[in-house]
């Protein structure tokens, strides 16, 4: 099998739903944030409520799945020397950079406009040009405590690179079982304590790695099992919305619930991605209408905030007001050119530039 389809559609869905949780920016379309603003103001409250208050985790589902993947494709190969780090490198570097580098261009240019026209900056302050040459070399968040600046939501592709080396060393030191893959997640525990970004990324990443460990040993197995899985599945993500809407003091605290991580990244995160690849390589492979989300999961994951970021700049001169953007037609119609815009940047840009660097 050389691509799993469920995975491709997780990882889309996973996207989109970071800009739920990010749509509370709209909050502070003036420049500041009004007080007294609520969650429960926003368009689809209702249906949208558990990643209106926690869709901050999605990111958890990104490293997970960039851990199965990459131990997927690279890890033998790695280990076996048969990519050497140079062209390991090009490849992310190919993948990677191109709409980063642009979208940080045009973020730093959006921002500049926001800061002469209310004197601050839109969301994320820390605009300076020792964050810009960071986001350069995509180093922005590899230091503890680091805040998110430019295009803020960069912050977990800037954690992705540090985790490509430190999966690319650690399998030419012969990182190859599950266990050994757990103990280097459970390790990623002790980082929650120094910077809960690093600790996400490392326990997210090499818990994708134990899944892929156990999909390569049961792939073969019976639909029995991917039953099994696929129930518990359901289960953990029928709770961890129960828990959600009644408001549980379980998940207080929001990203300073240590509870809560090691919970979802442990278990709930590295669970779906195992049952979700196990069922598709017991069934077959399947074309999914939401795959084509995953091909474009990068370009709107990295839109959505220089998009926002535009609409705040127009809602300025037509002097609009938060409650503009807590309409659900607007919400609707943000989604549809966000998704256009990605589909766009894949095609045209994305794709076009990684295959002339991959010639290269």
């Amino acid at each position: 099998m050389r691509r799993l389809h469920a995975l491709d559609a997780l990882r889309g869905v996973a996207a989109l739903c970071v800009v739920v949780w990010h749509w509370q920016h709209f909050f502070a379309v003036g420049g500041d944030w009004p007080d007294g603003w609520q969650r429960s103001d926003q368009p689809f409250y209702l249906l949208l409520k558990p990643l209106y208050v926690q869709g901050w985790a999605a990111v958890d589902l990104f490293f997970v799945l960039s851990g199965f993947v990459f131990f997927w494709l690279y890890g033998e190969k790695v280990r076996a020397r048969a990519v050497a780090g140079f062209e390991f490198a090009r490849l992310r570097f190919s993948r990677l950079y191109p709409l980063h580098f642009a979208l940080l261009l045009v973020v730093a240019g959006l921002q500049l406009v926001f800061l002469r026209a209310t004197g601050g900056f839109f969301i994320y302050q820390a605009n300076d040009w020792s964050h810009f040459i960071a986001h350069l070399f995509m180093v922005e968040n590899w230091w503890p405590r680091s805040p998110q600046s430019f295009d803020g939501p960069a912050w977990s592709v800037s954690i992705e690179v540090l985790l490509y080396c430190l999966f690319f060393v650690l399998c030419r030191l012969g990182l190859r079982r599950g266990w050994q893959m757990a103990l280097v997640a459970l390790a990623g525990s002790a980082l929650l304590f120094v910077d809960e970004h690093i600790g996400r990324g490392v326990i997210g990443f090499f818990m994708g790695g134990v899944a892929f460990t156990l999909w390569e040993r049961w792939r073969d197995g019976s639909a029995t099992l991917s039953r099994w899985l696929m129930a518990a599945t359901v289960t953990g993500w029928v709770t961890l919305a129960v828990l959600l809407y009644r408001d549980s003091p379980l998940l207080a605290n929001g990203e300073g619930n240590m509870g809560f991580l090691v919970a979802f990244d442990y278990l709930l995160c590295p669970l779906t991605v195992l049952t979700l690849a196990l069922r598709e390589s017991v069934r077959g492979p399947s074309k999914l209408p939401l795959e084509y989300l995953g091909d474009i999961s990068y370009a709107t994951y990295l839109l959505h905030f220089p998009l926002q970021l535009g609409l705040a700049l127009i809602a300025l001169r037509l002097d609009l007001d938060s409650d503009f953007f807590m309409q659900g037609w607007v919400m609707l119609a943000f989604y549809v050119i966000l998704i256009g815009l990605g589909a766009l940047s894949y095609r045209f840009f994305e794709r076009p530039l990684q295959n002339r660097l991959r010639g290269r």
